[in-house]
């Protein structure tokens, strides 16, 4: 959406490209790609997708996987250099971490650390709203900041029953198997291109 300041012919295609800095601060940290492909200045597609290195869990160690989320967008309002665009979005994430946990061995004589995988996917859908501001400059050409909420499904699979865990922010979303969960996004997109 990042739109010229010349006010450009309204049939064209736009395409932007951004980073999504929020991203980092996710319980699921990841390094974000903003991307959005503009019609007529009305309805835009875009994609946030991710590589995701990182988990809130202690005990999820070398977490790497990926997030996608394609959006159908909807502008409501453009005014100078702020627009409010409503969308409905897919989220699909997924991601596969080493769990460490201490198992007592010989009649509690001696701690083993045992090491296995947890694997992880989210999947769902929703709506939100993103507020726009254009026209900045040189550099950064668009500021998005979204709100979305929807319901999903998280699915976890361990490899071995041990590495399960009860997580304490999200009752249940540790435990094995598919458990529905709401989704909250709260994104800062900035647009370079």
């Amino acid at each position: 959406m990042a739109f010229s300041a010349n006010g450009s012919d309204s049939t064209k295609i736009k395409y932007s490209l951004g980073i999504t800095p929020s991203a980092i601060i996710n319980l699921v940290t990841a390094i974000q790609l903003s991307q959005e492909l503009s019609f007529k200045k009305i309805f835009t597609l875009g994609l946030e997708s991710g590589f995701v290195f990182s988990h809130g869990n202690v005990n999820n160690e070398n977490t790497r996987g990926f997030r996608i989320r394609p959006e159908l967008r909807f502008k409501v309002l453009e005014k100078h250099n702020f627009d409010i665009d409503l969308f409905l979005f897919y989220n699909y994430r997924y991601y596969k971490a080493t769990r460490v946990v201490e198992v007592n061995k010989g009649n509690f004589a001696y701690i083993e650390e045992a090491r296995g995988d947890r694997k992880t996917t989210l999947t769902g859908k929703g709506i939100g709203v993103d507020f726009g501001i254009v026209n900045l400059g040189d550099f950064i050409k668009k500021v998005n900041i979204g709100l979305g909420v929807g319901f999903g499904n998280i699915n976890n699979i361990y490899s071995d029953e041990i590495f399960e865990t009860q997580s304490i922010f999200f009752i249940g979303s540790s435990a094995s198997g598919t458990i529905e969960i709401p989704i909250l996004i709260l994104n800062v997109n900035l647009y370079f291109m």
